[in-house]
């Protein structure tokens, strides 16, 4: 007779220290079941965002979240800088009453930018490397600026400069670049 004898469960024994034999088998067995267990769990706990994701809004929810996350961090660090929606900007657009004011890094404009914005990095706008008074002489004038939406930071802190400049009519578009083009409106991709 075996000095190991195999019981139900898959795991074997041995009949007179009773130590445990390892077995394939049964450990895949258990991990599948704990592992079909949490993907149920998770499903239930999370329905919503599910089906939020396939259905596709979830996206928009997140860009909301962070736009929604930029403006209250602007109005906390940069009193007086307004937000301008697609919409307005658009309006504005169309009309030719405001100009638009690239934040980005100079590379990201020649790849692509809003038809008709003027570039104004962050970096050297800030270091002082550039006179915003020689590309923007009419201090009364519309401005927009705008970064790469979402969480990006980089157009309140041109916004703000130009306010500091005697500039008085600047916003910023929350959505930026992303979100112009996304909408469909003019870009210029003339450095693809």
């Amino acid at each position: 007779m075996s000095m190991i004898q195999q019981t139900e469960t898959g795991y074997a024994s041995e009949s007179s220290g009773k130590r445990p034999v390892f077995s394939w088998k049964a450990v895949t067995k258990d991990c599948l079941y704990f592992l079909a267990l949490a993907i149920l769990i998770g499903g239930l706990l999370n329905y919503s965002l599910l089906f939020n994701a396939f259905n596709g809004t979830l996206i928009t929810r997140i860009q909301q979240n962070q736009l929604s996350a930029l403006k209250s961090k602007g109005a906390q660090i940069y009193p007086g800088i307004s937000f301008i929606d697609l919409v307005s900007a658009k309006q504005l657009y169309d009309e030719r009453l405001a100009i638009f004011v690239d934040a980005r890094v100079i590379e990201e404009y020649q790849t692509a930018h809003i038809s008709g914005a003027i570039s104004l990095p962050d970096r050297e706008f800030l270091m002082g490397l550039i006179d915003p008074g020689k590309m923007l002489p009419d201090k009364g004038a519309v401005l927009i600026a705008y970064c790469d939406g979402g969480e990006c930071e980089v157009a309140l802190d041109v916004a703000r400069e130009l306010s500091d400049h005697g500039y008085n009519n600047v916003f910023v578009l929350g959505e930026g670049y992303p979100g112009w083009e996304a909408a469909g409106f003019p870009v210029d991709k003339s450095g693809l």
